[in-house]
């Protein structure tokens, strides 16, 4: 019976290495084993294409999911963050289990002997399997976690995963998309103490002191916002600190394991969801029916269906663009990716920014440039 996870080197040595073909063992997904045969290997123009276009995908994406979700939250006045993050997650559920059954029968009849069709699965087979030590999600076409594992490792990170949506989503109904976009800026700060103070990652003094300068931009963009509102500068921070602690949690977890994106998000999506309902029960569904907010959904169906799949998306493009290039090279695109978004509604969706705010953003960016640069190099 095949585990679910296998030894992984760390991120440095990861980043440290060329770029090289994917290759899937016998014991990977199914989903990946069918991808695999039929991915036309060894072709460096095939590879390229495939980069260019997560890359140019994953540029695309996440300003299209922000600007889907500052709409829905402003111009329809649906001020439900947790819900409106809670149906993002549970449809990358939907969309894992959809697409881990269908893999896995996929991959059953294409193994199947010549003539021979194979039986479709039946609800005795996708049966959690009757183990002493219980095991969370043990079925044919998806493989075992140990009970002690999910709860360990899949909880907190799926909740940080669902606060992270909620506190981003929330920022929106009280920030502007510019300001919300510069105080990302700030993440790699908390993300790097974090590590820090788990042992994770020892920094070197020059990315010490790249990170402080990162945390001075912020704070003269704060200082320059002219539409400062502390609700929800609270609401951009608890963001940017569950997605540093997701951040810290993954990489802890990846020194040791690997994961699978599908596999995973199978079993963090609907933690991060249960979270956030369980919240909205007690803080939006009662106003969510006495303001009938339903007939906005019923009325705007394709909005919200777009909020729902470019999550999913973005999602898994993250995943893509770490196997295609390294993860190094996502955090500069997604720097870049930010940094033209803010050009973009400043300019074209012609919301302000102080020649301060703009002054300290680009402090921002630069040391955070400085802070990839000495973090590749190990200086």
């Amino acid at each position: 019976m095949r585990l679910y996870y296998e030894k992984l080197p760390s991120d440095t040595e990861q980043e440290a290495q060329p770029l090289k073909p994917l290759t899937i063992s016998k014991t990977a997904s199914p989903c990946l084993r069918l991808a695999d045969e039929h991915m036309p290997h060894d072709d460096t123009a095939w590879r390229r294409a495939q980069m260019l276009g997560a890359c140019a995908a994953y540029a695309l994406v996440g300003p299209s999911l922000v600007m889907v979700n500052n709409h829905i939250l402003k111009q329809l006045r649906f001020p439900y963050p947790l819900i409106l993050s809670s149906i993002g997650l549970l449809t990358t559920a939907l969309c894992c289990s959809l697409a881990l059954r269908v893999g896995g029968y996929l991959a059953a009849r294409h193994e199947a002997p010549s003539g021979v069709q194979p039986e479709t699965p039946s609800s005795e087979a996708c049966e959690p399997r009757r183990v002493e030590n219980q095991r969370v999600g043990s079925r044919a076409w998806l493989p075992e976690v140990s009970l002690e594992f999910w709860l360990r490792n899949m909880v907190p990170i799926g909740a940080a995963q669902g606060l992270t949506f909620f506190g981003t989503n929330a920022a929106y109904m009280y920030l502007t998309i510019t300001f919300t976009q510069m105080l990302a800026a700030f993440t790699p700060t908390v993300t790097l103490v974090l590590l820090y103070a788990t042992g994770v990652e020892i920094p070197t003094t020059r990315s010490s002191v790249a990170v402080v300068l990162i945390s001075v931009g912020c704070l003269i963009s704060s200082y320059g916002e002219g539409h400062f509102n502390l609700v929800g500068v609270g609401y951009r921070s608890l963001g940017i600190f569950s997605e540093a602690v997701r951040l810290v949690l993954t990489q802890k977890l990846l020194k040791n394991y690997k994961l699978n994106v599908i596999e995973s998000q199978y079993f963090l999506a609907p933690i991060g969801a249960g979270f956030l309902i369980l919240g909205a029960c007690f803080s939006e569904v009662p106003r969510f029916w006495r303001a009938n907010a339903m007939l906005t959904m019923r009325q705007n169906p394709l909005l919200f269906c777009c909020s729902a799949l470019l999550g999913v998306v973005a999602s898994m493009l993250t995943f893509v663009v770490i196997k295609l290039t390294n993860s190094v090279t996502l955090k500069v695109m997604n720097t870049a990716r930010n940094a033209a978004f803010v050009l973009f509604t400043v300019f074209f969706l012609h919301e302000q920014a102080s020649n301060t705010q703009l002054l300290g953003y680009m402090l921002s960016l630069c040391a955070f440039s400085l802070y990839l640069y000495f973090k590749r190099t190990g200086s």
